[in-house]
């Protein structure tokens, strides 16, 4: 996991300069500046915006980071040929049958339907911004896009809404410019692109790339279905909470989720990578490296992802302190919607071994059986407990996905990530948090945060170091107490 590790702590320490800005922005000005449903707004528009994209960008992501090996940078002219077919007729249906979609939400969220018409732009914008995203990640130049879409994007949020506090801006444009910042990273992403590699436009191809061509077909046919399902099983909730409960509970299940979100960092981190060397790896039938690959990636982020849910679960009061009263009770939804980060982080690449596999169509069919019984579950869950019905649909959801993922895997290629070392570090993770939680509560909530992090961080790190969990988490420790040193 050498490049993977490398890459992973650049983008792991970019990242976490963006969720700094994510918690600024969605836990203390976004709420506090914001009315209840218009922040609930800026949460369902970005949604909605993301599921559009997966719909018009018809696999696009997935084909670049497959065939670029085979095709290089003819395979940039192909996407971007498909993003923009693929734009042009999804927002035109989208436009013809908006007022239909609008009924959904027409008594809970009118504002949503207000602004409906936001969603052509934020949609597109997104589109073309995936494509440049997978093109450098071919390229293995992760850390750029990553810092365009976790801290510029972010920052630009953050202007917007310091700037609309003031009273310069109002509701409507701020709301506008906030749907059209994601136009700003896509051309910056564009630009760098035709510095570092200018792969032009042209769709001259040989003999061979014909051949390729003929499979991309199929290849992006099944993996819009498996992609556009997977997101929409991460994405249903706030669109259901949206349409039966109203904006003012998206937003409050929408800091829930962005803490949820956090957790992820260490497997998005190494994902970014990892995805490309086992699209690789499957081209050169190098099983023996996916599987090395799938077990490794499984024990650091389950220790990584399952630390961090820990922390916050301890730190949680402390951490939504600043927040409006209103959007302060959400502990069960975080406590449910973090287990389901940890869940699937503990699987390691499942996903990626299945889709750059010849079982691809199989993803496919499991994705879309998982997105039936994600809606189902949320259409039963929802009017019976709202938010956190939500929260308990997407942790059941998940957590079958990835056991159907698992069980394939063993089936097809022998291959299963856990071992005892895994149940070690779960056990590390209890014990570290029992203690932790028994500390009473001090008086001033940064005072009781520091003192709750530092007692889990001196069980937990220690724990895990010397029971030798993780080669690549004992480097990165070595290399941040030698760093400490100097």
């Amino acid at each position: 996991m050498g490049v993977v590790k490398k890459h992973s702590i650049r983008f792991t320490f970019i990242y976490y300069i963006g969720v700094i800005l994510g918690y600024v922005n969605t836990v203390v000005l976004f709420p506090r500046l914001l009315e209840p449903d218009q922040f609930g707004l800026t949460r369902i528009l970005l949604s909605v915006a993301i599921i559009i994209s997966q719909f018009a960008q018809l696999g696009t992501p997935g084909m670049v980071i497959r065939y670029y090996p085979v095709l290089k940078n003819k395979v940039f002219s192909l996407g971007a040929l498909i993003c923009g077919a693929g734009s042009l007729i999804v927002l035109s249906i989208i436009t013809i049958f908006q007022s239909p979609i609008k009924s959904f939400y027409t008594e809970n969220s009118t504002l949503f339907t207000d602004y409906f018409y936001l969603l052509l732009p934020f949609g597109a914008a997104i589109v073309f911004y995936n494509l440049f995203d997978s093109y450098l990640r071919a390229l293995y130049k992760n850390s750029v896009s990553t810092f365009l879409s976790n801290v510029v994007l972010r920052l630009i949020w953050m202007a917007l809404i310091i700037v609309y506090s003031f009273d310069i801006l109002s509701f409507e444009v701020f709301i506008a410019l906030y749907a059209c910042s994601y136009a700003v990273i896509s051309l910056v992403s564009l630009i760098y692109i035709i510095k570092i590699d200018n792969p032009g436009l042209t769709l001259q191809f040989n003999e061979q790339d014909k051949g390729f061509i003929n499979q991309i077909r199929s290849f992006n046919f099944f993996t819009l279905l498996a992609g556009l399902s997977s997101f929409l099983i991460n994405k249903i909730d706030i669109l259901m909470l949206g349409s039966l409960e109203g904006l003012e509970i998206v937003g409050l299940y929408a800091i829930a989720a962005y803490m949820g979100m956090v957790i992820r960092v260490p497997a998005s981190s190494i994902a970014r990578t990892a995805q490309i060397l086992v699209s690789e790896s499957f081209k050169n039938n190098d099983l023996k490296s996916i599987a090395s690959l799938y077990t490794k990636s499984s024990i650091t982020q389950m220790i990584l992802s399952g630390g961090i849910f820990l922390l916050i679960l301890l730190n949680y009061n402390n951490i939504l302190y600043l927040l409006p009263e209103e959007f302060r009770d959400s502990y069960l939804i975080f406590l449910l919607l973090g287990l389901t980060q940890v869940i699937d982080s503990a699987m390691g690449i499942n996903g990626f071994i299945m889709i750059n596999s010849q079982y691809y169509k199989v993803e496919t069919l499991f994705s879309f059986s998982l997105l039936i019984l994600t809606i189902t579950s949320n259409l039963i869950f929802i009017p019976m407990y709202g938010a956190i019905g939500a929260a308990l649909a997407t942790l059941g959801s998940i957590t079958i996905y990835n056991l159907l993922r698992l069980i394939f895997i063993w089936s097809r290629f022998k291959m299963q990530p856990f071992s005892f070392k895994s149940l070690i570090g779960l056990l590390i993770g209890f014990v570290a948090f029992l203690i932790s939680n028994q500390l009473p509560v001090m008086g001033f909530f940064i005072v009781d945060a520091i003192v709750r992090t530092a007692v889990f961080s001196i069980l937990f790190i220690p724990l895990v170091y010397y029971t030798k969990l993780s080669l690549d988490i004992n480097t990165m420790i070595e290399k941040l107490f030698s760093l400490l040193k100097k």
